[in-house]
C-alpha cells in the first residue's frame, strides 16, 4: 500500500497520529493475510510497533506486508513501514510490525441464537513453504516469536496470579472511575472571557475578564509548570465511539486498525491530562482497556487492552520530562510496578530493530545511531 499523508491525518503540528498508522498497517495485513488464507481474516494480536522517526503531513508512507508463518487457523503477518520524501525521492524506514490473524469461514448460526449473536468458525488455512533465505528467516523467527506469545499468555507471578488477573483488576477501577465521572463531574473549567479585544481593556483595569486575558496571553509565551508527581486518576479519559458500518468488514466485525486507532486517541487524551505537553507515539506509558457494549441489550463485555508509550515534547519538538506517577490504588500498583520491566523489553526490541536495519541499510543509519547510542529515558 501507498498512502499520502493528509493534514485530516495529523495533530496540529503536522504529525500523523500513530493511531492512523496502525490502521493503515492492519488492513495492509488483512489483505496480506486474505490472499493466502482466501477466507475472510481477523486480527487476533499485534506485537509491539516501534515508531523510528515521526511522520509529517505530505509524505508517502509505503507499507509492504507478507505472511511469514501459517499454523492450523492462524497466521503471523509482517508488515514494514517507510517513508518517502515526494520532492527528494528519500526513503526512511518508519517501523515494523507482526500481527497475528485468525481465518474465518462463517458463522453458525445455531451457536449464534444461544449466544445472542453470531459466531464465526475458524477455518484452516494452507502452510507457508519458504523458498529464499529471508523467507525461511521470516518464517523461523516467526515461530520463535509464536512460542514467546503463548509463554507470554500462560506468564505467572510469584503470588502464582495470572498476570491478567492484575489488568483485569486494573479494568474493575477504570470502571469505577467512568461511572464517578458520569454521576459526579469535577470540573476546573474557568469562565471564558468577554468577546472584547483586549486593547479594550485598560492596563489597570480591576475586571476579572482583563485578568483573565492578561493571564491568558502569557500562558502562551511557553508551556506551562508542571508538579513533580501526580496520581493515576489524575489522568483518567474515557472515549466512547459507535460502530458503524464503515468501521467494520463484510462479516460485521469492526477493524483491528480501527480499534487500535481509536485506542491511541483515548491515550492522547490520558497522556496529555497527566503530561500537559505536546504528544508524540513513544516513550510516556499509557494503559488503555476496550470494552463493547450492545445498545439494544445493554451488556457489556471485554474485548481487547493495550499499552502505549508515548514521549512529552515542548513547542519546538524537544523532549521534555514530565510529572512522575504517583498510586492511590493497589490495582494501580501491581500494573505499574511492572512498568519498568515492560519499558527495557521495549528498549530492548527496539534497540533489535536499530541493529537489523543497521546491517541492511549502514549509510541510512549512521547519523541515527550516533545521537541514539545514550539513550535516556526521556527519547527512549
Amino acid at each position: 500500500m501507498t498512502e499520502i499523508v493528509l493534514p485530516s491525518h495529523a495533530d496540529t503540528r503536522g504529525f500523523v497520529f500513530g493511531g492512523v498508522i496502525l490502521e493503515w498497517i492492519d488492513l495492509a495485513a488483512g489483505y496480506s493475510a486474505k490472499k493466502h488464507a482466501v477466507y475472510p481474516c481477523v486480527t487476533r494480536s499485534v506485537d509491539a510497533v516501534h515508531f523510528m522517526h515521526p511522520i509529517k503531513v505530505g509524505d508517502f508512507l509505503i507499507i509492504e506486508a507478507s505472511v511469514n508463518h501459517a499454523w492450523n487457523t492462524s497466521m503471523e503477518v509482517g508488515v514494514r513501514v517507510e517513508t518517502e520524501n515526494p520532492i527528494t525521492g528519500k526513503r526512511k524506514y518508519c517501523c515494523h510490525a507482526y500481527l497475528t490473524f485468525v481465518a474465518l469461514s462463517g458463522s453458525s448460526k445455531s451457536v449464534g441464537k444461544l449466544l445472542g449473536r453470531h459466531r464465526n468458525l475458524t477455518a484452516k488455512v494452507p502452510r507457508i513453504i519458504p523458498v529464499t533465505p529471508i523467507e525461511q528467516q521470516r518464517f523461523d523467527y516467526a515461530e520463535i516469536r509464536r512460542q514467546a506469545r503463548v509463554t507470554k499468555s500462560k506468564h505467572t507471578d510469584d503470588k502464582g496470579q495470572r498476570e491478567q488477573h492484575k489488568l483485569e483488576a486494573l479494568r474493575e477501577l477504570l470502571r469505577k472511575w467512568s461511572e464517578h465521572h458520569n454521576t459526579e463531574t469535577k470540573s476546573t473549567a474557568e469562565l471564558p472571557p468577554l468577546l472584547q479585544e483586549p486593547e479594550s481593556y485598560s492596563a489597570d483595569s480591576n475586571d476579572p475578564a482583563n485578568v483573565y486575558l492578561i493571564r491568558r496571553r502569557s500562558t502562551l509565551k511557553g508551556l506551562p509548570i508542571q508538579p513533580d508527581t501526580k496520581c493515576s486518576s489524575e489522568s483518567f479519559a474515557e472515549v466512547v465511539e459507535t460502530v458503524l458500518p464503515q468501521h467494520a468488514n463484510t462479516l460485521q466485525i469492526t477493524f483491528g486498525g480501527q480499534i487500535m486507532k481509536w485506542m491511541e486517541q483515548c491515550c492522547l487524551v490520558s497522556a496529555s491530562r497527566h503530561s500537559r505537553r505536546f504528544l508524540l507515539l513513544a516513550s510516556l506509558e499509557v494503559y488503555v482497556s476496550v470494552e463493547a457494549e450492545n445498545l439494544m441489550t445493554g451488556e457489556r463485555f471485554f474485548t481487547n487492552d493495550g499499552f502505549y508509550t508515548m514521549v512529552a515534547v515542548d513547542s519546538q519538538n524537544v523532549p521534555t520530562p514530565v510529572p512522575q506517577t504517583i498510586t492511590d490504588y493497589e490495582q494501580e500498583y501491581e500494573v505499574f510496578k511492572d512498568a519498568e520491566f515492560r519499558r527495557t523489553t521495549r528498549l530492548q526490541q527496539r534497540r533489535e530493530l536499530i541493529q537489523k536495519e543497521m546491517a541492511a541499510h549502514p549509510k541510512e543509519f549512521e547519523k541515527y545511531t550516533h545521537e541514539n547510542e545514550n539513550e535516556s529515558p526521556i527519547n527512549s
